[in-house]
């Protein structure tokens, strides 16, 4: 009689992790540990106290599935179907760009603005919201603002709605499908307190060098302008300092950490006010500030 092997949870980790080192996955032990806690509906805490536990063979079918994707450099948070973002837990569908750690640092520049608007109840508008990341986590952590969230993909406006229900924003939040490159519409304020955005800001030139995860399956919309990576920065200065349409008090920016001297100084020719650049932990230029 021939018997099946037995997968216990320490044995399969450690086999997964030999593997996608092989198939170079970044970080391939968490991987491992991420994906067999999806399917055992476990933390990795909770993986490690039952190393010993054996698994059926649905668990390792479904874990194997996971694996077979994640090493055909499918991202992680897709499979997952959720990541973390300003401590806040966030749904991700191939609908949404995956929320960056970088992008908190934008939210974090909104909320220090809260120091400067005098206003009882500021209006934030963000632009091309996607996962909702920015609009939740500033709705979460500035209680007085009124928040608006567009977006041109419908898909991606759902996942955002979702997740404003799941972190109970869902009622300070409005969302509006909207293409920034067409006129301002009836459904967003004339008067805008601060206009962010984290715009598609990766030049078409540059699609080429970026890791197979998001190239290949993170939506091609939300990463590039298909022009030079400075089409939307042009968009919005040209909605505060040109149009009149929305009244910008603020707009608060992400930049490229590859051009962002670019941005600036096509900032600097329309504006010549108060213009902050804020830096990364690398200082790398990553978030713009501009006082209209």
């Amino acid at each position: 009689m021939v018997h099946k092997k037995t997968w216990k949870i320490v044995d399969i980790i450690n086999t997964t992790t030999r593997y996608f080192t092989e198939k170079k996955i970044e970080n391939p032990r968490l991987n491992a540990e991420m994906l067999l806690g999806k399917v055992l509906n476990m933390s990795r805490v909770d993986l490690y106290v039952a190393f010993d536990r054996p698994l059926s063979e649905q668990e390792i079918a479904r874990y194997r599935e996971l694996v077979r994707l994640r090493a055909n450099r499918q991202p992680l948070q897709y499979l997952l179907g959720e990541t973390e973002f300003m401590g806040l837990p966030f749904d991700v569908t191939p609908a949404v760009l995956i929320p960056r750690p970088e992008t908190e640092i934008l939210v974090q520049a909104v909320l220090d603005l809260k120091a400067e608007i005098k206003s009882e109840q500021p209006v934030l508008v963000d632009v091309g919201t996607g996962s909702g990341c920015v609009a939740v986590s500033v709705a979460k952590l500035w209680p007085q603002a009124r928040i608006y969230a567009t977006d041109i993909s419908r898909e991606a406006l759902a996942v955002a709605e979702k997740n404003a229900e799941r972190n109970q924003v869902a009622q300070r939040i409005a969302f509006c499908t909207h293409d920034i490159f067409r006129p301002w519409p009836q459904e967003l304020p004339d008067k805008v307190d601060v206009l962010i955005s984290n715009p598609p800001y990766i030049g078409k030139e540059e699609l080429s060098a970026l890791e197979p995860e998001v190239a290949q399956f993170e939506p091609r919309i939300a990463l590039t302008d298909e022009q030079d990576g400075l089409r939307f920065y042009r968009r919005f200065f040209q909605l505060a300092f040109e149009s009149g349409a929305p009244e910008c008090g603020y707009l608060a920016l992400e930049m490229s950490g590859v051009q962002p001297q670019k941005i600036v100084a096509l900032a600097k020719k329309r504006h010549t006010g108060d213009i902050r650049v804020i830096n990364d932990l690398n200082q790398i230029p990553r978030v713009l500030i501009i006082k209209v």
